[in-house]
């Protein structure tokens, strides 16, 4: 199902989805096979989408918790569209890590439009967890020791804007004695 509001202060529209797993009732229950299942409790949760530059999607998921008849117990099943556990739909954070780890773009700028652009709050330190996650960050090369500079190198290096002597300093030089 899907809803349209009109948010006044900013003309930006909120789109807004909705999943359940109640759609996906079980057929029999996952510890003991019986076939007596009765819907036992739900919570409800939004899970930020990407949006559009006038349009703010979420979704409603609601959660359902089963219960088995005939052993007692209480049980949840797995969406097949919302991840376990996640406040982001899947193309959100596919969207984020294709854009670094493919396209080089940095995490700020990612972050940013997300926030700006496609009006999904997230936080740089999520979008830096999935594309490490993602981007098998320990075969990242990180030693240029054996690396020559480029021809014309001043010696500078700028990171972010702050400016670092790449030279070894004197306190740093290995101790021959």
């Amino acid at each position: 199902m899907k809803y349209m509001e009109e948010d006044l202060n900013n003309g930006i529209e909120v789109e807004l989805r909705e999943h359940s797993d109640a759609d996906f009732f079980p057929e029999t229950c996952p510890f003991c096979k019986s076939r007596e299942i009765k819907r036992h409790t739900y919570n409800i949760r939004f899970l930020e989408d990407l949006g559009a530059p006038h349009i703010c999607r979420r979704i409603r998921y609601e959660r359902v918790y089963f219960k088995c008849k005939a052993c007692k117990k209480v049980f949840g099943i797995e969406h097949p569209l919302i991840p376990f556990n996640s406040k982001f739909m899947p193309g959100v954070i596919e969207y984020a890590t294709s854009r670094v780890l493919e396209r080089g773009d940095s995490i700020r700028r990612v972050t940013r439009d997300l926030n700006e652009l496609h009006h999904v709050n997230v936080s740089l330190g999520s979008v830096e967890t999935w594309v490490n996650t993602l981007g098998e960050k320990e075969n990242i090369v990180s030693d240029f020791t054996e690396e020559s500079p480029p021809k014309e190198f001043s010696g500078f290096l700028s990171l972010d804007g702050t400016f670092k002597s790449v030279n070894i300093k004197k306190n740093d030089l290995p101790k021959n004695h």
